[in-house]
């Protein structure tokens, strides 16, 4: 009898000693973020700065276009260490608020996180803790239709929104959220399908435009954001695969950006946006747009095009 037979039970198999650490450019969700000065990166290929990079797989672009799949708000307090985000403590905003955060009071209970930032600015433990927002996706063109792997798969990507660069990305979603006159996708419709969608389903209805667009800081200095706007409307059946993609994902997110199960609670995402989980949350939270750390501050119409989406060539 040949091992063949039993070749679906590899992946349950023992696979001797910690594995190793996934590269960024190999990771299932790859970040995008902008070069902020040229470089040569980890692929000897050059960076240009202005230019939108999705690592591990397109450089020097203008512009990205993405359907969203997940989205996540958490709360971090993190320092610079050795060119590194530590995390102090960290909150994946999970079920409803309260939420709690990673670190411990002094009697052993969980910390509560206060719920707005005027909240944790009079909390001296908190007082350095931002809002984040995560957004992932599939990446797309500008007509809506998917772009593919070699293996035939869709792409995921995300972008981190944090300090300078919150404030446009939380815009866009409530806008998303508060979009008017869309013919509901679930039915029947109820006042619970109506709330979902909102927050759920609408911000995955159509092509979302990434380009770049500056902001001043505090110090005088010019700090790269990114400019979310609103594409093509996508079909109802699109719609609904995009939202079986967000299901069938939902654990890589989980596992990717829940920061709090990673041991030593460390990031190594540092000069590119680092590393979001589909939210349920009625509304998308509005951080103020002033919380640049200093390190961010000292460093760096819809469009009109043919409705085509095809899911016809993708691997699921």
């Amino acid at each position: 009898m040949s091992f063949e037979e039993f070749q679906d039970l590899q992946e349950t198999g023992y696979q001797g000693g910690s594995s190793e650490p996934i590269a960024p450019e190999d990771e299932f969700f790859k970040s995008i973020y902008i070069a902020g000065k040229s470089r040569k990166n980890a692929q000897n290929i050059e960076e240009q700065s202005g230019k939108f990079q999705i690592r591990g797989f397109e450089y020097n672009l203008d512009e990205v276009n993405m359907i969203i799949t997940h989205t996540k708000d958490i709360l971090v307090k993190s320092r610079s260490e050795n060119g590194r985000d530590k995390l102090e403590c960290f909150s994946f905003k999970e079920g409803a608020p309260p939420w709690n955060g990673t670190t411990k009071l002094q009697n052993g209970q969980q910390r509560e996180c206060p719920s707005t930032s005027a909240e944790r600015a009079a909390v001296d433990f908190c007082n350095a803790c931002r809002a984040q927002i995560i957004v992932g996706g599939i990446l797309c063109n500008s007509n809506g239709s998917p772009v593919l792997s070699e293996d035939k798969k869709p792409v995921f990507v995300f972008i981190r929104a944090k300090g300078m660069r919150y404030s446009n990305v939380s815009e866009y979603l409530n806008d998303r959220f508060n979009e008017e006159d869309l013919t509901p996708i679930f039915e029947p419709v109820t006042e619970q399908s109506k709330a979902f969608e909102k927050a759920v389903v609408n911000n995955k209805r159509f092509v979302t435009k990434l380009t770049k667009g500056t902001a001043n800081t505090r110090y005088g200095s010019d700090v790269n954001v990114f400019v979310l706007d609103k594409g093509p409307e996508l079909p109802k059946d699109a719609v609904m695969k995009i939202l079986k993609l967000s299901k069938d994902t939902l654990e890589k997110f989980n596992d990717k950006f829940d920061w709090s199960k990673r041991k030593g609670a460390t990031t190594s995402y540092t000069s590119a946006p680092a590393e979001g989980v589909l939210s349920t949350e009625a509304t998308p939270a509005t951080e103020a747009t002033n919380n640049e750390t200093v390190e961010e501050a000292k460093a760096a119409e819809p469009e009109k095009s043919e409705k085509v989406f095809s899911f016809d060539d993708i691997a699921f």
